[in-house]
């Protein structure tokens, strides 16, 4: 069966271009060369995908959008936008109207296809399930979902072994790349004025870091270095930004874990501006045995790291330690740092 496209683009020459290519790739293609014909289109031939440029006088792309929302027979219709990098905020607005996924201009005739390809595949997969039983569907859709646009992330992703000590981008680089932690721990810091690193953070496998700069369209404000080998994956500044505003679970999720992270950070400055060295050292020693060993294992981290992540000399460090250890608090081993009395430690406030 010979799928239906329908293309919606003001700009003769790139219409014509897009058209080319989805006839080459076997499509029936349908054309409208502005927002309300495109839209009376879409309504008497009911295509099994629309493309639609954002930028057209009259009805845009996200007026086309909401109309087609609105009607039944046309709402679940997989809507691609298109536009230039300069359109970035106007995606945003059409991910939030429904959108499916979005193109940047100029875009390669393979990502093209490779776009219509997903997302006919994943509404015929929706509609082949849909009639046995609504409700089991219905939770397995948004799972698939959710999993699938996930996973958009790690298609052209290259993994790297990377050794203790090694770096993986510096503070004031330009940044090309986010990066997924599939093995290992990683730590990121920054270095004042008088050399002294200050820890912002340590990351676990499955977490992201170096976000926050490709978001910012900013140079990376902090370094990031392997703490123990670590198996490091590359997303590129593309991807990302495509699967992060072509998804509203991925933006969610995005929107979660940043607000976590912010939150934490205001808790830790409040905490190194206001609690007393025992009171720093407990919380650290909690926060590390949490996120790196889920507190299972004997925490391994260098004292020089713990201390610049609470802020503290490495000699009131170790003080610390070794009163925590007179207290049964802790047991100190070659191994690393074991908590015997978690409670304790979390009510040290």
């Amino acid at each position: 069966m010979q799928r239906k496209i329908l293309v919606i683009d003001g700009d003769h020459s790139t219409r014509k271009n897009t058209t080319s290519i989805l006839k080459l790739g076997g499509y029936e293609v349908l054309e409208a060369s502005e927002g309300k014909s495109g839209l009376e289109t879409a309504i008497q031939e009911i295509p099994d995908l629309i493309l639609c440029d954002l930028e057209m006088p009259g009805l845009d792309g996200s007026g086309v959008l909401h109309v087609l929302g609105k009607n039944p027979e046309t709402a679940s219709i997989p809507f691609v936008l298109q536009g230039n990098k300069a359109s970035i905020t106007e995606f945003r607005e059409g991910m939030n109207l429904g959108a499916d996924d979005f193109l940047l201009k100029p875009f390669e005739s393979t990502d093209l296809l490779k776009v219509v390809e997903v997302r006919i595949n994943r509404r015929d997969l929706f509609k082949g399930l849909i009639e046995p039983e609504g409700d089991i569907i219905e939770q397995y859709f948004k799972q698939e979902r959710n999993l699938r646009e996930l996973e958009r992330l790690t298609d052209h992703r290259i993994y790297r072994i990377m050794r203790r000590k090694e770096i993986i981008y510096m503070d004031g680089q330009s940044p090309s790349d986010i990066y997924f932690i599939r093995r290992g721990m990683v730590k990121t810091y920054k270095i004042n004025k008088d050399g002294k690193e200050l820890i912002t953070g340590f990351h676990r496998p499955g977490s992201v870091i170096g976000h926050l700069s490709i978001l910012q369209n900013s140079p990376y404000s902090e370094s990031a270095e392997v703490v123990t080998e670590a198996e490091i994956g590359f997303i590129s500044r593309q991807d990302f930004l495509v699967t992060l505003y072509g998804n509203h679970e991925v933006s969610a999720r995005f929107i979660q874990m940043l607000a976590s992270q912010l939150n934490e950070a205001e808790n830790r400055l409040i905490g190194i501006a206001y609690d007393s060295v025992r009171q720093k050292v407990a919380q650290a020693l909690l926060q590390v045995s949490r996120n790196l060993n889920d507190g299972a294992r004997p925490i391994r981290i260098a004292r020089r790291d713990l201390s610049g992540l609470i802020g503290t000399a490495t000699e009131s460090l170790n003080r610390t330690l070794a009163d925590f250890k007179d207290e049964g608090l802790i047991s100190i081993m070659p191994e690393g740092i074991n908590i015997l009395n978690g409670e304790k430690l979390e009510r040290m406030r």
